[in-house]
C-alpha cells in the first residue's frame, strides 16, 4: 500500500498541474511564475521554494508527463499475462498515444516562436531521452518477469539492448506514419507484427 502524500508533494503536485494547465492555454512565453502561483493560490516565493525558475518549472512538468505515461503504459501491460500479449500492447497503446499528453504538446508547440523553440529543444530532447530510457526499463523488467517464471529462457542482455532499440524506435515510425490516410489503415496490422517478431528474437 502506498503511503499517502505529504503537505508538500500535495503542493508540488498543484503547482505542475496549474502550470502544465496554464501553459496549454496560453503558451510558454506568456505564463509567469506569478500568474502560476495566483492560480494556485499560493505567493510567487513559495514557488521558489520548489523551482528557482520557470525553465526549471517546464522542465518538472514536461517530467512529470512523462512519469504520468509510463504509469498508464504499466497499467495497460500488466493486465495481460503473457510477454507478447504485453508487448502488443505496449505498442498499440504508444501507437494510439495518450491524450493528455499528446494535446499537451501539441498546444505548447503551437505557440512556441523560433526563440521558444531552440531556447527549450535542449529540455524536450532530454524529455525524450528520458522517456525511452523509462520505456526500455518497463520493458526489461517485463522481460526479466518472463523468464523468471519459465516462459522464456534468460535471453542475452546485449540482444534485448538492441532489440527494445529496435521496438522502440520502429513503434514511434508507426505512429507517426499512422496519421498519413496512405498508411492509417495499417498501424494495428504493423503494431501486432512488430510485436510478434521482437518476442520470436527475445525467444531465440
Amino acid at each position: 500500500m502506498s503511503q499517502p502524500l505529504s503537505q508538500e508533494e500535495i503542493l508540488k503536485s498543484q503547482i505542475l498541474q496549474t502550470a502544465q494547465e496554464l501553459y496549454q492555454r496560453y503558451g510558454i512565453k506568456k505564463v509567469t511564475m506569478d500568474d502560476v502561483a495566483k492560480a494556485v493560490g499560493k505567493t510567487r516565493s513559495a514557488l521558489y521554494y520548489y523551482f528557482k525558475n520557470r525553465d526549471e518549472l517546464f522542465e518538472a512538468v514536461m517530467i512529470s508527463l512523462v512519469d504520468e505515461v509510463k504509469n498508464e503504459l504499466e497499467e495497460i501491460i500488466y493486465k495481460e499475462k503473457k510477454l507478447e500479449s504485453r508487448i502488443q500492447a505496449f505498442c498499440f497503446a504508444k501507437v494510439k498515444g495518450f491524450n493528455k499528453t499528446r494535446n499537451f504538446i501539441s498546444a505548447i508547440e503551437a505557440r512556441m516562436d523560433s526563440e521558444e523553440r531552440s531556447k527549450y529543444s535542449d529540455i524536450i530532447w532530454q524529455i525524450h531521452q528520458r522517456m525511452m530510457q523509462s520505456e526500455t526499463t518497463l520493458l526489461k523488467r517485463v522481460i526479466h518477469e518472463s523468464a523468471e517464471t519459465g516462459e522464456i529462457l534468460k535471453p542475452d542482455p546485449k540482444v534485448i539492448d538492441t532489440l527494445l532499440f529496435v521496438l522502440l524506435s520502429s513503434i514511434r515510425g508507426i505512429r507517426r506514419e499512422s496519421v498519413s490516410e496512405n498508411y492509417k489503415g495499417q498501424w494495428e496490422e504493423g503494431a501486432n507484427m512488430l510485436a510478434k517478431m521482437i518476442v520470436e528474437k527475445i525467444r531465440g
